[in-house]
């Protein structure tokens, strides 16, 4: 639809590309194998931009490229696709598109490795300027990975807010990547979430108050009425131009782990994870928690897969997580100190593990790997049971 292609002619342009494209049509017809997506890119040193999803999928595709390096290279190299699960019925339009290039191959070997190399990107993309995707919320813990990856020269573009259910609005400047002025997609009310769930309490878009919270409320062009979205928002200000409402995510509503005393949001979780690692030279790819209950009292269990070795700095992240959850709310200090609360837990998972948890939810049904999402807070035992099995080191 963005391009205005028929799909009823997908088979004829399946070998071609789509305008200015690193990959052929055809790969976009790939949902499970971000691998091919890395072979077409990487292949190509004139790479200008970028566009997906989430900024968790280039984290993604560099850490694959890195684990399957010399593959890449080789199918650079003598201009083959690799067989690979999920790609039989594409495979030989993808196989036309591809050539060999001794030369930029010997060219990604000098390069070496992006785990080997601070700013790889830059190295191998010299024209990489932009990489556009949503980055706030739960993907904000990806930034500081992906920087490091992309170098000094290339700057992470907010794609905007938006929902299965519709897109929420667009970004006021793409540098600041949480913070987006409202479209006119749907219809969007306001869910004053400082008063009782109820009628009276949605807001119109003239009536809201800037440093406000609420949640945000749907009305679709495809049918949804007054849709809650669990979404909950700051209104940041007023676009001077026209007077539309700017915002910011903060959080989902109602997600958050229980232990017996109290609760932990969502937002305070990713608030305390962020300044407890912002300093350190351990660089994490992705992490999630649940309550660690293995023995009493009950406390928050992280698990975190870092990317590298820098294990003995990440030591001070229990206790900087427990800090950071005492500002938040000053009553688990008293909890704490009366045997009802303990330092939460960080337990490290194997490389690739997040990959691999994405593939997991593709396999119950999920259909893209670029819009798959990791969760905040686990929602099922069976998930705890998965990342349990990961895990490589208890800090």
């Amino acid at each position: 639809m963005l391009f205005n292609l028929d799909p009823e002619k997908d088979g004829e342009r399946m070998a071609t590309f789509v305008l200015d494209h690193a990959a052929p049509y055809a790969a976009g017809f790939i949902k499970k194998c971000l691998l091919i997506h890395v072979l077409f890119a990487v292949g190509s040193g004139s790479l200008e931009t970028m566009l997906m999803a989430f900024i968790s999928t280039l984290v993604d595709m560099i850490r694959i490229l890195d684990m399957e390096f010399d593959m890449v290279v080789d199918c650079i190299a003598n201009g083959t696709i690799p067989d690979l699960d999920g790609i039989a019925e594409v495979r030989h339009y993808l196989q036309s598109n591809i050539s060999a290039d001794p030369e930029r191959a010997a060219e990604l070997r000098r390069i070496g490795r992006p785990s080997f190399r601070q700013g790889w990107c830059g190295h191998a993309w010299p024209n990489l300027r932009s990489v556009t995707c949503i980055a706030s919320g739960s993907f904000a813990s990806s930034v500081p990975l992906a920087q490091w990856f992309l170098g000094p020269n290339t700057a992470i573009h907010a794609l905007g807010y938006g929902s299965t259910e519709s897109w929420i609005g667009w970004p006021c400047n793409p540098l600041e990547l949480n913070q987006f002025k409202l479209s006119n997609e749907s219809i969007i009310e306001f869910l004053d979430i400082s008063k009782s769930d109820s009628i009276s309490a949605l807001a119109q878009l003239w009536e809201i108050e800037p440093g406000r919270r609420y949640e945000v409320v749907l009305t679709t062009q495809d049918g949804l009425w007054r849709y809650r979205l669990r979404d909950v928002v700051e209104v940041s200000g007023f676009d001077p131009t026209d007077g539309v409402p700017v915002i910011q995510f903060v959080e989902r509503r109602n997600v958050a782990i229980r232990v017996p005393d109290f609760m932990v949001s969502e937002k305070e979780l990713m608030a305390a994870m962020s300044s407890a690692v912002s300093d350190m030279l351990a660089k994490v790819v992705n992490w999630t928690a649940t309550v660690d209950d293995r023995h009493p009292p009950a406390t928050i269990g992280l698990f975190v897969e870092l990317d590298g070795n820098q294990v003995s700095d990440l030591a001070l992240a229990p206790e900087r997580v427990l800090d950071e959850l005492v500002r938040s709310q000053r009553h688990i200090a008293w909890f704490l100190e009366r045997g009802k609360f303990r330092k939460p837990t960080v337990r490290l998972v194997r490389s690739g593990t997040f990959i691999d948890f994405l593939q997991l939810k593709l396999d119950e049904g999920s259909n893209n790997l670029g819009q798959v999402k990791v969760p905040v807070v686990l929602p099922k035992a069976a998930y705890v049971t998965w990342f349990s099995n990961q895990v490589v080191q208890e800090l």
